[in-house]
């Protein structure tokens, strides 16, 4: 970060202030986040929260529009679901149902993954139980391994020979970091699961707020390289990861809580100050 040391404390002071400013309970109002917190039963809240997480894309209210009726597919019971899908009997439920993002995602896909989560469930009891599978707290700095073994074991699973030809077509909704993606809704996710407080869930105890990622979209990436926490230019995997670590600067144990300070001037259309000057 190219900055001198009053400049960058201005800048911890400034986004410290944008934190408390839009981390409240009016950020959960019109969010995916809203879903998992519907739900009493953490497997519950693990579960939706993917479900919720995976079609955060588009405009936000087409979003909440789309999440609630895959809960009325599901009947309000998202780990029951997952757990006892049936391709024969469940597949169907879903012809009705697509969400336009920035391609139109449809009832088939999203009843694909929902037949790759029943077999982690099967095989793992939970995703926390796959994510922690890959993680090593000891030797890794963040994720990033942890992501790539969720994602490859998750795809790892066949579909049924009737729907095969949908794998390839399904993989962009859980992306691997492996590939370069920024994976901004897995991080998300995980943001939603590992942090605790009035806002993310905290379900996930066992994985360090300090290994976490920022959720990086174009909002995002556009106001952190106003804010010269960053110079590249792609939205890819390894932008996301300077950003964090420049933002570890200001708090190396919770970095990822300036999402909401970065996220929320983006969602309110408020100007950053400008640290060039």
């Amino acid at each position: 970060m190219n900055l001198d040391k009053e400049k960058k404390e201005e800048l911890k002071i400034y986004l410290d202030t944008l934190v408390e400013k839009y981390k409240t309970s009016d950020f959960i109002t019109n969010d995916p986040l809203k879903f998992p917190h519907k739900y009493k039963d953490p497997k519950d809240k693990e579960i939706m929260g993917f479900i919720a997480s995976m079609l955060a894309q588009g405009r936000r209210t087409k979003i909440v529009e789309s999440i609630e009726k895959i809960e009325n597919i599901i009947e309000n019971k998202p780990y029951e679901f997952i757990k006892n899908f049936d391709y024969e009997k469940d597949f169907h439920k879903f012809d009705n149902f697509s969400h336009f993002a920035y391609r139109n995602i449809l009832g088939s896909e999203i009843a694909s993954i929902f037949y790759l989560l029943k077999q982690v469930l099967d095989n793992f009891g939970s995703l926390k139980a796959l994510f922690l599978k890959g993680l090593d707290v000891n030797k890794q700095k963040n994720v990033k391994n942890a992501l790539i073994y969720f994602t490859e074991t998750l795809f790892s699973y066949e579909l049924p020979s009737e729907i095969s030809e949908l794998k390839q077509k399904i993989s962009p909704l859980v992306p691997n970091p492996i590939k370069g993606s920024a994976c901004k809704r897995l991080n998300m996710y995980l943001r939603w699961m590992v942090r605790n407080d009035d806002i993310d869930l905290g379900l996930w105890t066992e994985v360090p707020t300090s290994m976490l990622i920022i959720p990086l979209d174009a909002h995002v990436s556009k106001l952190s390289r106003k804010l010269l926490l960053t110079e590249r230019k792609q939205d890819d995997w390894n932008t996301a990861e300077e950003i964090t670590e420049n933002l570890k600067e200001f708090d190396i144990n919770d970095p990822v809580k300036y999402d909401f300070a970065i996220f929320g001037m983006g969602i309110s259309g408020e100007k950053p100050l400008d640290f060039n000057r």
